[in-house]
């Protein structure tokens, strides 16, 4: 195993085979066997040995699960991986590396709103890095210098779309979509979405007459929706279509300033909605300057906090000043000693979130007070 971490392959490759030959019934022998065939790219080889240990050695199980999950991504085998991490977390739901594991893998499917789900828990835990914490600012598609060929490789139809929307392509992320002859209920929305946002009012009518309520559980459709209707002038229908929209993605800021159009015009109070819309839109712009650049600016984090602790994100604001710790840290801003008891401070703070009602924000907060029933 020291070979192989060492990156001396051939050394490993020849050592593991010795050792197998000698006791090819030894448990540690074989796992030592099946990682240097997934570290030589031998993936079917290398899940097929392990999968045969997990039958014979049990205690195994579990690693088993998490290794060749890993190599199962590597080689194109998606929904056996997510089966596999979905499965690992049945048996231990707080493993942040599983939940790490698969957020990535959604994100780079295009599943934004379920790898939010995953990247919130890694809120909860205390263990999230800054670019999955930029994820969570934007959760309808990724920030433009969160998506370049050298750090972002998207899967599949809807992962590419999402990456072209994020780099301003509307048209490639439309043609790709609309090429695909059976769309899934989530491509289908993001496709509405994409309508709403080239202004193209003939396709969007033609999508939402199309519509069989299929793709409700999705933001992206929940937007279209409203929006069309907003063009018909049922604003009735559209506000609470908004308001369908921002309850499954609070970060959606188009939603709430389309919701504020709409309730001007039907004479509610819209103010709160566009003001929500201007701080959720501050947020992103920090976190896409982030993306672009590796300079760190200490007012930038303490603004970001500020923002999500007034759009009640504490959970995020809190994982965010832990960032701005460690960045702290390497500019030398802080003493020694400084840096770990605010640590503490915050995961101290994180546990009492978690204990108490405030970690998330309410359903009335989410909807800026706006009392659906006077709208049906």
């Amino acid at each position: 195993m020291s070979a192989l971490q060492s990156g001396q392959d051939e050394v490993a490759y020849q050592l593991a085979r010795q050792a197998y030959r000698i006791a090819p019934d030894d448990p540690q022998v074989v796992f030592l066997m099946a990682m240097v065939f997934g570290d030589r790219k031998r993936f079917p080889e290398a899940i097929q040995m392990l999968d045969e240990l997990a039958v014979t050695t049990p205690e195994v199980r579990l690693p088993v699960l998490g290794q060749t999950a890993e190599w199962m991504v590597r080689f194109g085998q998606f929904d056996q991986a997510e089966q596999r991490y979905r499965e690992l977390l049945q048996q231990v739901p707080d493993a942040a590396l599983v939940h790490r594991n698969l957020s990535q893998l959604l994100l780079r499917q295009g599943r934004r709103s379920e790898a939010a789900e995953y990247l919130s828990v890694l809120c909860s835990i205390g263990d999230i890095m800054e670019d999955e914490l930029r994820a969570l600012l934007r959760i309808s598609h990724p920030l433009a210098g969160d998506v370049t060929d050298e750090v972002f490789d998207p899967i599949g139809t809807l992962g590419q779309a999402r990456v072209d929307v994020a780099r301003g392509d509307l048209a490639a992320a439309r043609t790709r979509l609309e090429a695909v002859r059976e769309r899934s209920e989530e491509e289908d929305a993001l496709l509405g979405r994409i309508y709403v946002q080239l202004e193209d009012h003939a396709a969007l009518q033609t999508w939402r007459s199309e519509q069989t309520g299929s793709s409700d559980r999705y933001a992206d459709a929940w937007l279209a929706k409203g929006a069309a209707a907003a063009e018909q002038g049922d604003h009735v229908t559209a506000v609470r279509c908004f308001a369908e929209c921002v309850l499954r993605d609070p970060t959606d800021a188009p939603a709430y300033r389309m919701m504020s159009r709409s309730l001007r015009e039907t004479g509610a109070e819209s103010e709160a909605t566009a003001h929500r819309a201007d701080l959720i839109e501050q947020t992103v712009a920090i976190g896409a300057r982030m993306a672009a650049q590796e300079t760190r600016d200490d007012a930038a984090f303490s603004k970001l906090i500020e923002l999500l602790d007034q759009l009640h994100r504490p959970l995020e604001s809190l994982a965010w000043r832990g960032i701005q710790l460690a960045y702290s840290v390497e500019t030398s801003a802080r003493s020694e000693s400084q840096p770990q008891q605010l640590l503490n401070e915050v995961a101290t703070e994180r546990a009492k979130l978690l204990r108490s009602n405030r970690a998330q924000a309410s359903r009335r907060f989410v909807l800026c007070g706006v009392d659906l029933d006077a709208f049906d």
